[in-house]
């Protein structure tokens, strides 16, 4: 993702004051932009770096085939980000009917109907990791996130609730 597809091309004037979120993350929800992006001059290479980082770590996928599906006919199936910033517990969405669901991606687009997803389970404390299948009938636009059940030193069971 450009810095173009995130925000507009770089002669699209932001709105001044204008907040925005970043992957639903708390500590990173109030980014202002009040300048042209190709008018900003006091960013720090780290901060861009970050920025970036931030931003490709909470791309959503479409797995399904055909042209792109309204909101009301397609379902999204939301896991962590991939940056987990200090997650005690850290869900992976590996892959969806066999398909691999890629390193930046905490969000996939599927169609409607049975699904069987493969979600990696970790836990900071041990450095343990779990691996479970999740099999679950998605309806039309509806919203829904993995859970994960887990101690301090394990994953026991990982879940798909409703978002």
């Amino acid at each position: 993702m450009t810095s173009q597809a995130a925000f507009g091309p770089p002669f699209f004037r932001l709105v001044p004051g204008r907040t925005f979120v970043i992957c639903g993350a708390p500590w990173i929800t109030k980014l202002r932009f009040g300048t042209m992006l190709s008018q900003m001059t006091k960013v720090r290479p780290g901060t861009m770096l970050l920025a970036a980082v931030l931003l490709t770590a909470c791309a959503t996928e479409r797995l399904y085939e055909g042209p792109e599906l309204p909101a009301a006919e397609r379902a999204i199936v939301r896991a962590d980000p991939a940056v987990s910033a200090g997650l005690p517990v850290q869900l992976r969405l590996r892959s969806v009917d066999g398909h691999e669901v890629g390193l930046s991606a905490s969000k996939v687009e599927l169609a409607p109907g049975k699904h069987r997803l493969l979600v990696d389970c970790r836990v900071a404390e041990s450095g343990s990791v779990r691996r479970f299948t999740v099999e679950a009938e998605l309806e039309a636009g509806g919203r829904y996130r993995l859970v994960a059940n887990a101690t301090a030193r394990n994953c026991e069971a990982v879940e798909l609730i409703g978002d």
